[in-house]
C-alpha cells in the first residue's frame, strides 16, 4: 500500500540549532501511525547520510578520529568503527549511496 501524502500526512521537521534544536511533528500522527513510521524512517536515513557525509568532510579536513568522536559524544574507536566503512541504512543495515540524490 502506498502512503497518502497530503496536507495532514505525518511529517518531521527539525527547527532551531544548538541547545534549541527541536523536532516538530505536524500532521495526523495518531490517526496514521504507519505513515508516521515511514516518515520517521525517512528522516532517520536523511540524518544518517548527513552525519556520514559530515564525518567524511571532517576527515578530509584533517580532523582526527578522536576529535570526531568527541563531537559525536563517542570514543574515537566507536567513531572509526561506525564511519570508516560503507554508509548503512540505520534500520535495515543495507548499504546506502553516499551522495545526497535530492540535490539539497
Amino acid at each position: 500500500m502506498v502512503a497518502m501524502v497530503g496536507r495532514n500526512a505525518p511529517r518531521v521537521r527539525i527547527t532551531g540549532s544548538g541547545n534549541r534544536l527541536r523536532l516538530q511533528t505536524p500532521g495526523e500522527w495518531d490517526a496514521r501511525p504507519l505513515d508516521a513510521l515511514r516518515e520517521c524512517c525517512r528522516a532517520q536515513t536523511a540524518l544518517a547520510k548527513a552525519t556520514w557525509q559530515t564525518v567524511q568532510k571532517a576527515r578530509e579536513a584533517g580532523h582526527s578520529w578522536t576529535a570526531i568522536g568527541e563531537s559525536l559524544g563517542v570514543t574515537k574507536q566507536t567513531a572509526w568503527q561506525r564511519f570508516s566503512g560503507d554508509l548503512r541504512h540505520p534500520i535495515t543495515g543495507e548499504e546506502l549511496d553516499r551522495e545526497d540524490e535530492s540535490g539539497e
